[in-house]
């Protein structure tokens, strides 16, 4: 008696209720199909055939209309368990299953109900819900599957799961009925969807989530307040707090001029800076998608280099990040990498050495995807034009450069040359200078009873090097001074003096000593004294 009391209530509610309910499935009707075979197939008790024939008034079960549309109480269809997938992975991940068993993650893995996903650092992975939707799980996040669920062969699927620290990218596609439901649970918030795309972080520290939201709209709810969030908005949830209003995302920083083929070495991308944001998130994929990343960075910068990767087409990505935290839009761009054999680093001679009477040797280290190396030395910094030296020097690491003979500034660099021939980008360019060995200054020479003046004669900023001594060796000295261009007096000794100098360089090279000076003693009257002294002797004694 109470089941018939229950049906009839339930055909009265759908006789007389002409729109759709919420919970609702409305099936289209396929060729073949009888209202029994659907009631076996799809429901949670098959009895309920004949309330569908009533609610829906159909006339024959037997024979149904293709095309025609069936409403179904959501709570009378079928809802059984279903598997997630890992379909992309980069790095190391574990699923730790309900049993408390660990298992290493694999592109394919399946993930259930009561599952727990790590995903350790520098890693990342996306999941692939029945629906079709994705989420991304970045490096350091962790995340609890609580519920994956379907409505028999209605479409219609029920995600929820918890992120419990780290980030996650969602792309959720449109819901396919009432029962469809994608949610994350953070320890702040509850985020509901319905077909968009949005970010969602929580820290572990604080336990502070924040929102990011690319297309459609999502329900964040904390604190038994939900905010609804546009596309082009965030917000930040604080524990036991209502979700901020929202809060429109920064915009996408424009990024600078990045070359059809990026060959150099070292070579930085850059963006124009946004006045309001605290730092900058770089993300680095092998695909437009960024369904898993190679790597990842906060910076503060307006630019950073990327990472050593190996040859080939990449996407990058830029972001700014507000004082709350909140993520804005992403400046995005294809990437063309040419950078290996990798370049070896250049040792000597130091960046702007000076060369006067020596010749220059390069050096360089080697570099483990070398065969061989290639060397330019050019006169023009860009390496236009005639190069003097552009060689390959087989497996050596070294050149004595013989051709550098003409005074100037030259430039070089050095290139690794696979097995397989092929050449690899040049290193960062080096400066050299080669410059005249200094001349002995000019001078002039006064003498005095008791002093030597010499007038060094030079530009202004030049230096000398003066030494005098009684040797000819000059060891030891009674004079060693670094002087101007100037008088410079020293004085006479009563034996012979020894008298050079030479010019010092800026860079403080020092050139030739000038040609040995030779100082007579001043006239020594000592053996009139003596004489004097001995007549005395003679006379008094």
């Amino acid at each position: 008696m109470h089941n018939l009391l229950q049906r009839v209530v339930i055909w009265l509610m759908f006789t007389f209720s002409v729109p759709v309910l919420a919970a609702d499935w409305v099936y289209v009707v396929h060729p073949g199909d009888t209202l029994w075979d659907f009631s076996i197939k799809n429901l949670k008790n098959s009895e309920h055939w004949k309330d569908l024939q009533k609610i829906n008034s159909i006339e024959n079960p037997q024979k149904l209309q293709p095309g025609t549309r069936i409403r179904v109480p959501l709570a009378w269809v079928k809802q059984t368990a279903v598997d997630a997938e890992i379909v992309a992975l980069h790095g190391d991940a574990t699923l730790t299953r309900p049993d408390k068993s660990v298992h290493k993650v694999e592109v394919g893995t399946r993930i259930r109900l009561g599952d727990q996903l790590d995903v350790a650092l520098s890693g990342t992975l996306s999941v692939k819900f029945a629906d079709g939707s994705v989420a991304t799980v970045h490096e350091s996040s962790r995340v609890q599957f609580n519920h994956l669920s379907q409505y028999s062969d209605s479409g219609m699927v029920d995600t929820r799961f918890r992120l419990e620290k780290g980030r996650i990218d969602t792309r959720a596609i449109p819901a396919k009925g009432a029962g469809s439901r994608l949610e994350i649970q953070t320890p702040s918030a509850i985020t509901a969807v319905r077909g968009t795309e949005f970010r969602t972080s929580v820290v572990e520290s604080d336990q502070i989530s924040r929102v990011e939201v690319l297309e459609g709209k999502v329900a964040v709810k904390g604190q038994s307040t939900s905010r609804a969030i546009p596309a082009g908005y965030g917000t930040r949830v604080e524990p036991r707090k209502a979700p901020l209003a929202p809060v429109k995302l920064l915009p996408a920083p424009v990024l600078e001029d990045i070359p059809a083929v990026i060959r150099e070495v070292g070579w930085s991308l850059r963006w124009k800076q946004n006045l309001k944001a605290k730092s900058y998130r770089i993300e680095l994929s092998e695909n437009a998608d960024f369904d898993q990343l190679l790597w990842s960075r906060v910076t503060e910068n307006r630019q950073s280099v990327l990472p050593d990767v190996v040859d080939g087409t990449y996407y990058v990505r830029v972001r700014g990040i507000d004082p709350l935290g909140i993520e804005g839009l992403s400046g995005v761009a294809k990437l063309e990498l040419d950078l290996h054999p990798s370049p070896p680093f250049l040792l000597e001679p130091a960046n702007e050495e000076v060369f006067r009477s020596k010749v220059p040797v390069f050096r360089w280290s080697k570099s483990m995807q070398a065969d061989s190396y290639r060397l330019q030395v050019s006169g023009t910094e860009d390496f236009s034009g005639t190069l003097l030296i552009d060689k390959n020097t087989d497996s050596q690491v070294s050149y004595s450069a013989e051709e550098v003979v003409d005074i100037g500034t030259y430039f070089w660099r050095v290139a690794s040359i696979s097995a397989s021939q092929e050449q690899g980008p040049f290193s960062t360019v080096l400066q050299l200078q080669k410059a005249p060995v200094p001349q002995a200054p000019e001078l002039s020479v006064s003498s005095e009873e008791k002093q030597i003046t010499v007038l060094l004669a030079g530009e202004p900023g030049q230096q000398y090097q003066v030494q005098v001594s009684e040797y000819p060796r000059f060891h030891p000295l009674l004079v060693d001074r670094i002087v101007g261009p100037s008088e410079f007096s020293f004085d006479k000794s009563n034996d012979l003096q020894y008298f050079r100098v030479r010019t010092i360089a800026s860079d403080g090279f020092a050139g030739p000593w000038s040609a040995t000076q030779q100082i007579y003693p001043a006239q020594n009257k000592r053996w009139l004294h003596i004489i004097g002294l001995g007549i005395l002797g003679i006379l008094f004694f």
